[in-house]
């Protein structure tokens, strides 16, 4: 397993994690790349196995976790690309999606280094979110070292 490269110079980063929240944030990643002809990066943060069991005394496989995640960004994306294609949307700039083992905002500040824009959505999978902003948008908006934009699903 490989950390994602470095982010592109310029580039708007967006969090992916499958919530509503997250297609809104990589809708408007999407067209903020195109208005700034820039690629977008639609990253998505997963846990490591944890030192646990299965019924059948089976550590979790990292690599099933990390090949599992990288499916489901690619998915996500496709999906988003597709209905924008269906609205007749104009194609999108260059997109990688990516994925890193690591908590979902020390992920994304990482790699708002060097991004123009990092884009995420006010409230992701989380349990507790807030009624304003969820944690990771929360985390985002203070530490980031980039502009950060909050889209509202």
């Amino acid at each position: 397993m490989t950390e994602p490269s470095p982010t592109a110079p310029g580039a708007v980063v967006v969090g992916v994690d499958g919530s509503d929240g997250s297609r809104a944030a990589l809708e408007y990643g999407l067209d903020e790349a195109a208005r700034r002809d820039v690629p977008l990066r639609a990253l998505m943060a997963y846990a490591g196995p944890d030192v646990w069991t299965t019924a059948d005394g089976v550590l979790p496989d990292a690599r099933v976790l990390h090949d599992a995640a990288a499916q489901e960004v690619r998915a996500i994306v496709d999906e988003v690309v597709a209905a924008r294609r269906a609205r007749g949307a104009p194609e999108p700039p260059a997109i990688e999606a990516e994925i890193a083992m690591g908590p979902a905002s020390t992920v994304l500040i990482h790699h708002s280094q060097g991004a123009a824009v990092l884009v995420v959505g006010h409230r992701g999978r989380g349990g507790l979110a807030s009624r304003i902003i969820g944690s990771v948008g929360l985390s985002a908006v203070i530490h980031a070292e980039c502009t950060v934009v909050v889209v509202r699903s």
